[in-house]
């Protein structure tokens, strides 16, 4: 997995800061005999500047310049014509068996085709006849098909 070398240069200066901050912090009070408490308090005190810190730092990265490239800020929408997958609507209709436990998700043969499937909160166990009733993108929707007697 690559990480962007300033996110991993940036995440590693912060968590050593803070780190250090931290112990220093309780050395100082542990040299001093301050009760646990005390420390404690501290502690938490300090944690919750950091994090207010943290989230003015968070909300304020996008607008700066300074760490571009730090964010991911493109998108592709589906009105730009970016598809994330094709609908699969061959599928609808077409009668399958559960290779897996559908439990909602699993994998079903539908056509020949092992395909990855959900029902609508149903579990059906491995082998079961199934249809499917809604394909959109890549969520194939199945049912437990009608048994036919004679």
């Amino acid at each position: 997995m690559a990480v962007h070398p300033k996110v991993t240069l940036f995440g590693v200066s912060l968590g050593l800061i803070v780190g250090a901050g931290v112990a220093l912090f309780v050395l100082g009070r542990a040299t001093a005999a301050a009760p646990l408490t005390s420390m404690l308090i501290g502690v938490a005190g300090g944690l919750g500047v950091m994090t207010v810190l943290g989230v003015v730092v968070f909300r304020a990265l996008p607008a700066g310049r300074r760490l571009e490239g730090v964010l991911h800020q493109d998108s592709q929408p589906s009105w730009d014509g970016y598809i994330s997958a094709a609908p699969r609507t061959e599928l609808i209709g077409l009668p399958g068996i559960t290779v897996t436990e559908l439990r909602p998700s699993g994998v079903a043969e539908i056509a020949g085709e092992r395909v990855d499937v959900t029902t609508d909160s149903e579990w059906l166990p491995a082998g079961t006849p199934v249809k499917v009733v809604k394909a959109e993108a890549m969520r194939v929707v199945v049912r437990r098909a009608p048994q036919v007697t004679a």
